[in-house]
């Protein structure tokens, strides 16, 4: 065999030996995730197609509520308010529901990607669990929008996820998640 074969057949056993290597990472991943106390049953957001509704309905922050922080949450009169300027994701802090849904007005504005989410997660042993069909799409156009989330147990504790998809342009806008417990 000349050198070029025996080159072609090495590169071709390694890149099959790379791609038998990443199949495994999921696992790998999983075991460093349970070994930092981590919960490896914590699932990944499902994709959806739950646009929020254009509202009229007004986001109106409570008095001394800081409009220009990079990322705040302030709980008044059973309602959760976030305000986010220059954020990509962020989570809120865990909250209770006062009953068994959360109704959710939001509005944003960014360049680049048209809409970002708001995703509700429920605090699990070791972690936190996505809440299937929660993820709301909102369009920054800087309007507000409004969805519903049902379903929900007023025992459990929830956090909010606001993420947007862009690692070049930021995310600027507030939320109002009313059926806030306190």
């Amino acid at each position: 065999m000349n050198r070029s074969i025996i080159r072609a057949l090495c590169a071709l056993a390694l890149a099959g030996a790379l791609a038998l290597s990443l199949a495994g990472c999921e696992s790998i991943k999983n075991g460093v995730a349970n070994a930092l106390g981590f919960s490896s049953n914590a699932q990944q957001e499902e994709d959806t197609t739950n646009w929020a509704a254009a509202t009229t309905d007004p986001i109106l922050l409570p008095e001394g509520t800081d409009a220009t922080a990079q990322w705040t949450n302030v709980v008044s009169n059973g309602t959760l308010y976030g305000v986010y300027n220059g954020i990509w994701t962020r989570n809120t802090g865990y909250f209770q529901v006062s009953g068994d849904s959360l109704t959710i007005t939001a509005c944003g504005t960014a360049e680049g990607t048209q809409r970002y989410k708001i995703a509700l997660w429920k605090k699990v042993d070791g972690g936190a669990q996505y809440i299937d069909g929660s993820t709301g799409y909102i369009p920054t156009d800087g309007t507000n929008y409004q969805f519903t989330i049902g379903g929900l147990d007023p025992a459990a504790q929830y956090r909010l996820t606001v993420s947007y998809d862009s690692s070049r342009y930021y995310l600027y806008g507030m939320f109002a998640a009313q059926g806030v417990a306190g």
